[in-house]
């Protein structure tokens, strides 16, 4: 079998399996079942951001450690011609978690609290909305 045909074959079974898997919702009960709603909260999407701010936070220390140790290396290279690669590496590196960073901030953490401010505006409104519905009906 050929490169191509194994690719195909591959990415098709990966297609179907990820397909299932998204028209499927899963309700925290171990069952999976269509129908079922997800049911997204303001507390929720909040919590969703909390977590994504500990991943980034989990993952500049890391690259702080990385950093600490790879910065050993350097002064070890003076004299040898890989010693501009390695500084250029090293910069490349820098701004690659900068950019991380910034989207693990901004475009996880920052949207789902976004949307959280949203949700909960709307949860407002209907809440008022049902307390004035409530209030007519009395």
């Amino acid at each position: 079998m050929s490169f191509d045909s194994d690719w195909a074959s591959a990415r098709s079974a990966a297609t179907a399996k990820t397909n299932m898997q998204l028209n499927a919702s899963y309700d925290g009960t171990g069952n999976r079942g269509l129908g079922r709603g997800l049911k997204v909260t303001s507390s929720i999407l909040n919590e969703r951001a909390g977590k994504a701010d500990t991943v980034r936070e989990d993952f500049m220390k890391a690259d702080n450690s990385a950093m600490k140790e790879t910065a050993q290396v350097g002064p070890s290279l003076k004299g040898f011609e890989s010693s501009s690669a390695f500084s250029t590496f090293a910069d490349r590196w820098k701004g690659q978690m900068t950019h991380v960073e910034s989207l693990l901030k901004d475009d996880v953490s920052g949207a789902l609290r976004t949307s959280a401010q949203s949700y909960m505006a709307r949860e407002r409104k209907e809440k008022d909305r049902h307390s004035r519905e409530g209030k007519d009906l009395k």
